[in-house]
């Protein structure tokens, strides 16, 4: 029987349930892009290196606010 593989998201840590609307974001050159959960898994976009696992918009406003301030720093 195969095993249940739970999700949690990187930014606060909740687990992933059905009824959640979560997103992936990832690496892509010197940007980052984020994608909604469906289109992601029908992509094969989950097991990508570096993905970041997001279970809503306010968490991905703070990666995406992370990801901005660390570019601003790097200037």
């Amino acid at each position: 029987m195969p095993r249940a593989i739970t999700y949690n998201c990187d930014i606060c840590g909740a687990q992933r349930k059905e009824a959640n609307h979560w997103f992936i974001a990832y690496p892509a050159g010197e940007g980052i892009t984020f994608l909604d959960w469906r289109h992601a898994m029908l992509a094969g976009r989950l097991d990508i290196i570096g993905v970041t696992f997001i279970c809503g918009q306010a968490c991905a406003h703070k990666l995406l606010d992370q990801f901005l301030q660390s570019t601003s720093e790097s200037e």
